[in-house]
C-alpha cells in the first residue's frame, strides 16, 4: 500500500486520526486487525462527510442500524472490506504501540477519487465532490477579565485542530492587525483588510463562553461582495457537548452539511453554455481555465477561441446553473451575463 502523498494533505478524499487498537493471539494478526479497523472507520468518516444522510438510506453506505422490510434489524455500513480496499490509494500510520499481543496507532487513509466516484455511483448515492474556499475564523474567548481573541484563548487553541481535508475548510490566523473588539463590532474596514491579506472572501467571527458548566459560543458569518462590502448573517448560539475541540468540529460539519445541500448535483445531465473568458493576461488567464477545468461540475470545457485579453469556450456541465455560478466563485471567477457578450468569466475582484 502507498503512503500518502502531499498533493493529498489538503483534500476531502484524505481522512487523519483515525485511532486504531486491537488486541489478538499475536502481535501480527493484532496489527493486521487494526489496520482492517482503521480502513474500515476511514471509509465510513469519508462517507459521512460526502454525502447526506438522507441520501444513504437503504444502501449499503446507510451508517446507521435499521430494519429491513421483514422488521430485523440490520447493521449500519455494510460496504464489504474489498471494496473499501479498492478504493484506498495510500495509508500513513503514526505514535505506533505494539506489544506481544496489541497493536495501537493514528491512521491517515487516503482515497481514490474515482474509484469512490463508482462506488457512489453503483448504489445511487449523490455526493459532493469539491472543497469550499477557506474560512478564516476568529475565536473570540469571553473571559473574565473581559473578550479574548490571540492570548490565554482555550476557544482559540480549539481551532489548532486541521480542518483543511474539511469540505468546509477553516484557517486561524497567527496574528493579525484586528482586536477582539474591532471583530465583534464588525468593523468593517479592518475585516475587509484582514481578508485581503489572508487572501479569503469569507469569515467567521466566533463569541464563545462559559457560564454555570456551559459552554456555548455562535457569532458572524461575513462575506465580501463583489462590490468590496461585507454581507453578515448570524449564527448560532449554541451549547458545546464537551471541550472546546467538540465546538469547532461542530461549527465545522455545520459548514459542512450546508456546503453538501449547496453543492450535491441530482441531476445527471448535462448543459451546454458558450462563455467569455475576459482576462488581462496570461497569468489570469491560466487562473481562470483552471477554475473552469478543474470544477467538479464542469464534465468537459473546450476551448473555441484565444486572442490576447478574451478567449471563447465551450462548457459542458452537470447540475443546475446556480451551482455552477457558486462553484466557480468558490474557484475564484465570477459567471455573469454581459449585453453584446452573453455570459462572461471574470476573476471576482
Amino acid at each position: 500500500m502507498a503512503s500518502l502523498s502531499s498533493a493529498q494533505a489538503d483534500d476531502p478524499y484524505t481522512i487523519t486520526g483515525v485511532a486504531i487498537d486491537a488486541t489478538a493471539s499475536n502481535a501480527l494478526e493484532a496489527y493486521q486487525q487494526a489496520l482492517q479497523q482503521g480502513q474500515r472507520e476511514a471509509a465510513r468518516r469519508l462517507v459521512r462527510r460526502l454525502t447526506l444522510a438522507e441520501d444513504r438510506v437503504d444502501t449499503p453506505l446507510d451508517l446507521q442500524p435499521h430494519m429491513d422490510e421483514y422488521g430485523e434489524t440490520q447493521p449500519g455500513f455494510t460496504l464489504s472490506d474489498a471494496i473499501i480496499a479498492e478504493m484506498i490509494s495510500g495509508l500513513e500510520i503514526r505514535n505506533e504501540q505494539r506489544s506481544a499481543t496489541r497493536y495501537l496507532a493514528e491512521l491517515d487513509v487516503g482515497f481514490h477519487p474515482r474509484s469512490v466516484a463508482r462506488v457512489m455511483e453503483a448504489y445511487g448515492v449523490p455526493f459532493v465532490e469539491s472543497q469550499s474556499r477557506p474560512m478564516l475564523v476568529l475565536p473570540v474567548y469571553e473571559a473574565e477579565s473581559g473578550f479574548l481573541l490571540w492570548e490565554n484563548n482555550p476557544w482559540r487553541a480549539a481551532w489548532r485542530q486541521n480542518f483543511s481535508n474539511a469540505l468546509t475548510p477553516t484557517v486561524t490566523p497567527a496574528r493579525a492587525a484586528i482586536t477582539a473588539r474591532q471583530a465583534l463590532e464588525l468593523d468593517e474596514t479592518a475585516l475587509l483588510e484582514l481578508a485581503r491579506a489572508q487572501g479569503v472572501n469569507r469569515i467567521a467571527v466566533l463569541r464563545a463562553g462559559e457560564r454555570g458548566g456551559a459552554r456555548r459560543f455562535g457569532g458572524y458569518l461575513l462575506e465580501v461582495l463583489p462590490d468590496g462590502t461585507l454581507a453578515v448573517e448570524t449564527w448560532g448560539p449554541q451549547t458545546i457537548y464537551g471541550d472546546w475541540n467538540a465546538g469547532a468540529r461542530d461549527f465545522v460539519a455545520d459548514r459542512e452539511e450546508a456546503w453538501k445541500v449547496q453543492s450535491i448535483v441530482r441531476d445527471g445531465e448535462e448543459t451546454e453554455l458558450r462563455v467569455t473568458v475576459m482576462y488581462s493576461g496570461l497569468p489570469e488567464w491560466r487562473r481562470l481555465q483552471q477554475a473552469l477545468t478543474r470544477a467538479s461540475l464542469v464534465q468537459n470545457a473546450q476551448l473555441d477561441a484565444l486572442s490576447r485579453d478574451g478567449a471563447r469556450m465551450t462548457v459542458s456541465y452537470r447540475g443546475a446553473f446556480e451551482q455552477l455560478v457558486s462553484e466557480l466563485a468558490e474557484r475564484g471567477a465570477t459567471l455573469e451575463e454581459h449585453p453584446g457578450l452573453g455570459w462572461v468569466v471574470l476573476t471576482t475582484r
